[in-house]
């Protein structure tokens, strides 16, 4: 999703400056249009022939990156809009999402949060379109790994995860105040509405989580 983009050799691509057309950036500085090779074009600032400064990145695939370029990298403040749907609104850092940034996604949902290198890393929260879902709590390298997981009605679990499920000790809790407290274990099991697997394939599976009641406490009434 345009996270990255190549450095473009010199002499592969056309330079539209003030001053007219040229062959390479190289030594150029100022402001001028790149037509790249691979179908790619930038508009906004050069030094020394670098991406440097204030600019636009449109990709062949119709991305678009709106912001700041350090030495031919995305950096700080910028916005991506998908040609497929969605952007992502936050900083970045070497070229890819780092820091602070609100992604929203083309099914509609949306991550707010803390990034690393270009994945889900820190405090965040995640609101899933469709049911209104909410992941809340720690996130690293992509995945949630601690924190909440919020149901429409307001019933609350509180825990840990592990492939974006549920898994281990943890804590259910109702909008109406009951707490119960237990824990979840994750088996991978065969998938069983899938076709059978080709030769030399493995087996479709799928990751179920099973809970265990330790305790219960009930709301005063």
């Amino acid at each position: 999703m345009g996270d990255e983009e190549e450095r473009q050799p010199p002499g592969v691509y056309t330079l539209v400056t003030e001053a007219g057309e040229q062959k390479t950036s190289i030594g150029f500085t100022g402001k001028a249009t790149a037509n790249y090779a691979n179908g790619d074009i930038y508009e906004g600032l050069f030094e020394n022939g670098i991406r440097h400064g204030q600019g636009t990145y449109t990709y062949l695939k119709g991305d678009v990156f709106s912001g700041t370029f350090d030495n031919n990298q995305k950096t700080g403040l910028g916005r991506i809009v998908y040609k497929k749907g969605g952007y992502y609104h936050g900083h970045f850092k070497g070229g890819k999402r780092e820091g602070e940034g609100t992604f929203q996604y083309a099914n509609g949902d949306i991550f707010s949060g803390c990034w690393k290198d270009g994945k889900k890393h820190g405090s965040g929260t995640y609101v899933f379109n469709k049911t209104k879902y909410e992941y809340k709590g720690e996130w690293k390298d992509g995945q949630i790994s601690t924190g909440t997981w919020t149901l429409t009605d307001g019933t609350q679990y509180q825990g840990t995860f592990q492939s974006q499920k549920p898994c281990g000790d943890a804590t259910w809790k109702t909008r109406q105040g009951t707490i119960v407290e237990g824990s979840y274990v994750q088996q991978v099991v065969p998938l069983d509405s899938a076709p059978p697997a080709k030769p030399g394939e493995p087996p479709a599976v799928v990751t179920r989580c099973f809970w265990t009641t330790a305790a219960l406490v009930a709301a005063e009434s």
